[in-house]
Order: structure tokens, then C-alpha cells, then sequence
């Protein structure tokens, strides 16, 4: 009998914990740091399925850079239509700079949580931020990978198979992996595709490390993942996001990309035209990067 009430003691004080950590958590929100260059079409298409499909997010910041007038003018106007986003422009010596703005934005907010962007990603599936901050801290989970989910068997960067590791289930829909059981994109927790982390997890090598482009940001980043291979990762059964390669604007690494002209993208933007992002809704993409004809519909 005493067994059995102490027991029922035991169980009935888990629930209350647990009760108190989602409560804790309820209200939390992340920032969203976008980094784009001579992109106006895409930041567009990001920034516009970002608002459609993402809640429980606090400070949307853009950290871009225009190579020329033509491209800054574009930007103008992405600025228009998403007003309530904050906008850090690069000055003429970006290599400088980018570190302290990157800085700025993910420790000068309060939020204690952030997730980075790039600016050819498409938000394809409904998000709750505040949501996954609890799942995030009731197991104690390194990052929640928004790009990953059990349908992806394919690296797109690396043009290789890849074997989803071991998927433990932890609530309905959300599972949890360790890195050191990863290939690939499963086995790469530093990214700046669309990964909620704790800014304090981050915060020494942001701070510290040195980098002065996105991609040196996550190249040396992903070098310091020695030390949090034995922590899990958490994704949805289906990814909520997808990587369109369409281009590469940046030199630092040969990326595989589909070659699209920046230029001819800028045109059809000063056309007054967009991506048309409907079609891309849950969409069934087999890597986090997905090759993809897109459709342009006026803005």
C-alpha cells in the first residue's frame, strides 16, 4: 500500500514538473536572422512563407548586402512590403563587417532562442516556434531541425544517398537522433538552415570564432561539432522548409546550384514579379536542397 502511494507521490510530482516546464516555455519566442545577397527575389519568397507559415517569433532580422544600385532598389522594395522586419545592409567592406552585424543580431534581442536563414529557402509547413522551444527543453535537445524529417534519403550538396539514423519518437510527430548516428545532413548540427538553437549553446563560438561571410560562418562552425556529436537533434516527421539551389551568389564554396542567371531573377523582379510559393505547400522533397522549376506570379 505505501509502495504504491509512493509511487502515485512519484508520478503525480513528474507531472506537475513537466506542467511547470511547458508553462515556463509557453511564452517564449525566437529571433529570426536571414542572411541574403543579391537576392531580392528570393528574400521575398522567404520572408513572404515565413509570415504565412511561422508563429512564435520575435525580431525578424535581415542582414543583406546589393552589388549594385539595381539590386539595392529591389531591396527597397522588399523592405515595403515586410515593414516590420529590421534591416542591417553590409557597408562597401562586407568582410568586415558581417561578424559584428551577425553578432548584433542574435545578442542584442532578448529572446534567448534564435534561428538563422538563408535567404533561397521556402518555408513550406506550418511552425510554432513557442511550441517547439518546450520540446526543445523537455529533452534537453541540442537544436529542433526544421529542414530535416524521416523522408529525407538524399544529400543534395554532397549528390549522395544518405540512411536516416535511428529515430526515437518523443511527443506525436517529433523525433530525436544523436549526431554521431547521422550521415550527412543528419550529421551536421551547426547550420544556418533553419535550426532553433539556444543562443547561450552558441554564443562562444559566435562571439569568438572568426568568420566574415555566411558561408566561412557555417563552414568554421561546423568544425567546432566534435564536442556535441553525442547530443540528439529534433525534427518533425516532414520537414517544414526546402532549400531551392536555384543559384549561387558567393565564392567561398563551389555549392552545387542549378545555375539560374541572378540576373535573370532580378529582371523578373523589376517586372513585379515573385515566386510563386503555393505549389511549394508540403511539398514531398527528398533532401533538405530540391532542385525546382518555379513559377512567377505578379507581386
Amino acid at each position: 500500500m505505501f509502495y504504491f502511494l509512493r509511487k502515485t507521490v512519484v508520478f503525480v510530482a513528474c507531472v506537475f514538473a513537466m506542467a511547470a516546464v511547458q508553462s515556463m516555455y509557453a511564452q517564449e519566442k525566437a529571433d529570426l536572422v536571414i542572411y541574403s545577397f543579391d537576392r531580392p527575389m528570393q528574400l521575398y519568397a522567404f520572408l513572404e512563407s515565413a509570415q504565412q507559415y511561422m508563429a512564435g517569433i520575435d525580431e525578424v532580422v535581415v542582414i543583406y548586402r546589393a552589388s549594385s544600385v539595381a539590386y539595392d532598389a529591389s531591396y527597397s522594395i522588399v523592405k515595403q512590403t515586410f515593414p516590420s522586419v529590421i534591416y542591417l545592409q553590409q557597408s562597401e567592406k562586407p568582410l568586415l563587417d558581417f561578424k559584428p552585424l551577425t553578432v548584433q543580431a542574435v545578442f542584442d534581442s532578448p529572446s534567448r532562442y534564435v534561428i538563422f536563414a538563408v535567404d533561397d529557402i521556402i518555408v513550406k509547413d506550418y511552425i510554432c516556434c513557442s511550441d517547439d522551444i518546450q520540446t526543445l527543453e523537455q529533452h534537453n535537445a541540442y537544436g529542433f531541425y526544421y529542414r530535416l524529417g524521416s523522408h529525407l534519403s538524399y544529400c543534395y550538396t554532397m549528390n549522395a544517398s544518405q540512411a536516416v539514423p535511428p529515430l526515437k519518437q518523443v511527443t506525436e510527430g517529433i523525433y530525436a537522433w544523436q549526431f554521431k548516428q547521422g550521415q550527412h545532413d543528419w550529421g551536421y548540427p551547426n547550420t544556418v538552415d533553419m535550426t532553433l538553437y539556444r543562443k547561450k549553446d552558441i554564443e562562444s563560438f559566435f562571439k569568438n570564432g572568426n568568420y566574415n561571410t555566411p558561408n566561412t560562418l557555417e563552414g568554421r562552425w561546423s568544425g567546432q561539432a566534435g564536442t556535441i556529436m553525442h547530443r540528439t537533434g529534433l525534427c518533425y516527421a516532414t520537414s517544414k522548409m526546402v532549400n531551392l539551389p536555384l543559384n549561387r551568389v558567393q565564392h567561398d564554396y563551389p555549392n552545387r546550384h542549378m545555375e539560374v542567371s541572378a540576373q535573370e531573377l532580378e529582371t523578373r523582379f523589376e517586372q513585379g514579379l515573385k515566386i510563386d510559393i503555393k505549389p511549394l505547400f508540403c511539398v514531398a522533397n527528398i533532401s533538405a536542397h530540391m532542385e525546382y522549376e518555379p513559377t512567377f506570379i505578379q507581386r
